[in-house]
């Protein structure tokens, strides 16, 4: 009987098995061809690690919608003809078992994906081979994989929106799919998502059973149905969570500043729909043009235009470059914490005699007990490699790498290299320059827990990013990586996001969950808090 299946279906299958061969030859050329173009063309051809690594643009990433297009098509093949000429019913009358008729069809649908999905990746793995590192490699392959398993569910579930009899139980499981669709096309998996797919992949086989039950007008038992709707729930919940952080637009209900002209805080109020309020709170209100005029370091270049510059407040002049050489801001979002799926990271490479700083040729990496360094026409550097880990032994650098913090850029006036925390939590400052690699162990105080650090190097030199620790508080780094420590009241670096402004006359650090919104003033000689504000949603 199952040899007889088996026949059926390759019969049934044979014409689109033919063109899938044919389409996934001319995909795998053409992304061949293109890759091989983007790497020609772009110089250097780090730049493709770089899109790679640092901002997650992988070459391949549009496979994913082949992969459940090819699910969906398969479930339309093997099943949509049975539905339309009512075969189904002869084959639920198989002198089997429904599980076992079921399962069958599945198992070789499911073995039939495998294999053009195995040697789809084999060869996908091949040409990506001859261009990014061995570490990346291994990223493809873990996404190769759950590709497959995308495309196996997506297959199970259209087949059960396709066999299923009852109009109502179909938008259920219709909803499933669309959700799942929903939560699966992403740049990056990760173990608990590996977890989730296994799962569903054995739960979408009791959904594709269900609806050749509803063919005999019968149901699986309550068993399944509660494990359906819990199912259900929960990836209604992980899509509104997936929608808040990935696609809902962000709000702010206030904007506050600090006015020199009035000694005080003033606020825009946002209402939504292109209405807002000005005023200071709990004393005034006044219109756009008004609250324009108490902010003349944010509006400065209309006051040039004007011809009203230079300014003076409190008997103080200042002039446009005054006003612009002041300009700093540092921002912060709880999403800056997601860790990178792989630290790979641009070893830039400033020269003494060339302005502009080149991007980098090299790559570097901490994997497991060592840092290796590649660049793309040697691949892996074995001697700078191993020059660079005799440099962190001698530093007492304790393997492996916790987090590592930079500006993974060349778009930067200089560069302060990579902050890198080690496994005793001691901090090092990597970099290089003018061919020399240059390590220094930074003197941290041991209670301070690093949570996130940012560096944004800048013309002022006076500070070069913010840390942020365990207990939520936020310090200003300096150029030479000392640390200053804000007083922020309230502020929690797990819900909140944050702005640093640097005025003429005084820093301004906004905070907020999007219910309670701060803003304190610091002095810009000693950093020392001035004045600060509350406002409540």
């Amino acid at each position: 009987m199952i040899k007889s299946i088996l026949q059926k279906e390759f019969i049934k299958l044979k014409y689109f098995l033919l063109l899938s061969t044919i389409f996934y030859i001319v995909l795998l050329a053409y992304y061949y061809f293109n890759l091989n173009f983007s790497f020609s063309t772009i110089e250097p051809e780090s730049m493709m690690w770089y899109k790679f690594a640092q901002l997650e643009d992988k070459p391949y990433s549009y496979f994913l919608y082949f992969y459940i297009l090819y699910g969906i098509a398969f479930a339309f093949t093997q099943f949509l003809p049975e539905v339309i000429q009512k075969r189904v019913k002869l084959t639920i009358h198989l002198p089997l078992s429904l599980t076992k008729i079921v399962l069958y069809h599945a198992i070789i649908a499911i073995t039939i994906i495998l294999f053009f999905s195995s040697i789809f990746s084999i060869f996908l793995l091949i040409i990506n081979s001859q261009y990014y590192p061995k570490e990346l490699i291994y990223i493809m392959i873990k996404d190769s994989f759950a590709f497959t398993l995308i495309g196996i569910i997506s297959y199970i579930l259209v087949s059960s929106l396709i066999i299923e009899q009852n109009k109502k139980i179909l938008i259920l499981k219709l909803l499933i799919f669309v959700l799942f669709i929903f939560l699966s096309i992403k740049s990056r998996f990760f173990l608990e998502d590996f977890i989730l797919y296994f799962v569903l992949v054995l739960f979408s086989l009791f959904i594709l059973l269900d609806s050749f039950y509803s063919i005999k007008h019968q149901r699986l038992g309550v068993i399944y149905n509660s494990l359906f709707t819990i199912i259900l729930i929960i990836f209604s919940y992980l899509s509104y969570i997936n929608y808040e952080k990935n696609y809902q637009k962000e709000f702010y209900k206030y904007y506050i500043f600090y006015s020199d002209i009035l000694d005080d805080f003033v606020y825009q109020k946002n209402f939504g729909a292109h209405r807002f309020e000005y005023g200071v709170k709990d004393k005034k209100t006044f219109n756009q043009k008004e609250y324009e005029a108490t902010l003349p370091f944010v509006y400065y270049r209309d006051l040039e235009l004007q011809n009203k510059l230079p300014l003076i407040i409190n008997n103080k002049n200042f002039s446009k470059n005054e006003i612009r050489d002041s300009k700093l801001s540092f921002d912060y979002q709880v999403r800056y914490l997601e860790k990178k799926e792989i630290d790979f990271f641009p070893l830039f490479n400033p020269q003494s005699t060339v302005a502009m700083i080149k991007f980098a040729e090299e790559f570097f990496g901490f994997f497991g007990k060592s840092v290796k360094i590649y660049d793309f026409d040697n691949k892996y550097l074995e001697k700078s490699s191993k020059k660079l880990n005799e440099i962190l032994k001698e530093k007492d650098f304790s393997f492996p790498a916790k987090k590592i913090f930079g500006k993974a850029t060349n778009i930067k006036p200089f560069d302060l290299g990579y902050l890198i925390l080690d496994n005793k939590n001691n901090l090092f400052n990597l970099r290089k320059y003018d061919n020399e690699l240059i390590l220094k162990k930074l003197n941290l105080d041991k209670d301070i827990e690093i949570e996130y650090i940012h560096i944004s190097e800048n013309r002022q030199k006076n500070f070069s990013g913010y840390v942020i620790d365990k207990n939520s508080n936020f310090y200003l780094l300096t150029w030479d990586f000392e640390l200053k420590k804000l007083d922020l009241a309230m502020f929690d670096y797990k819900s909140m996001r944050l702005r640093l402004i640097s005025e003429p006359t005084h820093y301004l650090v906004r905070y907020d969950d999007g219910n309670n919104y701060f803003a304190v003033r610091f002095s810009k000689e000693n950093l020392q808090k001035l004045n600060d504000i509350k406002f409540e949603e």
